[in-house]
């Protein structure tokens, strides 16, 4: 495995490729996406422990979506379950370091947000957690934006390691600690390309947030919502499909394994 430097225009590239991938096969990733979405928010019914499960899960689940991606590129289907193919692989051994590396990316993250209640007394904390309402008068307070850049310089390098780390475990076999360093490693020497890429995904939000002021003033209100929803689940569908190529264009010597092929029945 050699990790390439791509020029920073390739981050523009990239997020242009999240819609062009997403366009191979439409249905199949934006039902995936959907999959996705009911995957990690499924757990946080569970009282205590459930509010975690979706940072334990994600990279699991962004393995088996970026195969998904993988697929589909190549020009044929992925089927549903690809989507947790990445628990499967490797035996036991595999799905314990994917689970050692989303307990990882937990815990950090929940030390991330817990120095962030320094800043604001916890209203960020309780915010991600969900143990806060709309109506809650903290929510006005300016110390939330300061918690909200403090927890962004923090939570950059663990979104930097976490990057590549959930492939570089399933596909090249590094142990998780030995994964997160490669991926802040990578993330770090193409910097350029990630800076531009984040850029051009905040454009696209801020054209979208346009879009929507738009609408609103020419549509029905209770049309809006209709609208909505399948819009934004096409923009996240293209932004979970773009981070196959920042893999593709910056690891070498790329040999994940091969597509997950549909179950067959045996003879009778």
């Amino acid at each position: 495995m050699q990790v390439l430097e791509v020029p920073a225009g390739t981050g523009w590239r990239w997020m242009l490729e999240g819609f062009r991938l997403m366009r191979r096969r439409p249905l199949a990733l934006l039902g995936m996406t959907v999959l996705f979405l009911f995957t990690i928010v499924l757990p946080t019914v569970i009282p205590v422990v459930g509010g975690f499960a979706p940072l334990v899960l994600t990279p699991a689940l962004a393995v088996g979506f970026m195969r998904a991606v993988r697929i589909a590129e190549a020009g044929a289907m992925p089927a549903p379950w690809t989507l947790f193919s990445a628990l499967g692989e490797g035996g036991q051994k595999g799905l314990r370091a994917l689970l050692l590396l989303g307990a990882i990316n937990c815990v950090l993250t929940v030390a991330v947000l817990a120095v962030s209640m320094f800043a604001d007394g916890g209203t960020l904390f309780r915010i991600a957690t969900g143990a806060i309402g709309n109506d809650d008068p903290a929510l006005s307070q300016g110390s939330v934006i300061y918690a909200a850049l403090v927890f962004l310089v923090l939570y950059t390098p663990v979104q930097m390691a976490m990057w590549y780390a959930p492939v570089f475990v399933a596909w090249h076999g590094l142990h998780p600690v030995k994964a997160l360093f490669y991926s802040l490693f990578a993330v770090w020497r193409n910097r350029g390309a990630f800076v531009v890429y984040l850029v051009a995904w905040f454009a696209v939000a801020v054209g979208l947030s346009v879009l929507v002021q738009v609408t609103k003033a020419v549509v029905p209100p209770g049309v809006l919502p209709m609208l909505l929803s399948p819009l934004s689940l096409v923009m996240l569908c293209a932004l979970y499909c773009s981070f196959w190529p920042t893999y593709r264009d910056v690891v070498a010597d790329l040999s994940p394994p091969p597509p997950v092929s549909p179950p067959t029945t045996p003879a009778t």
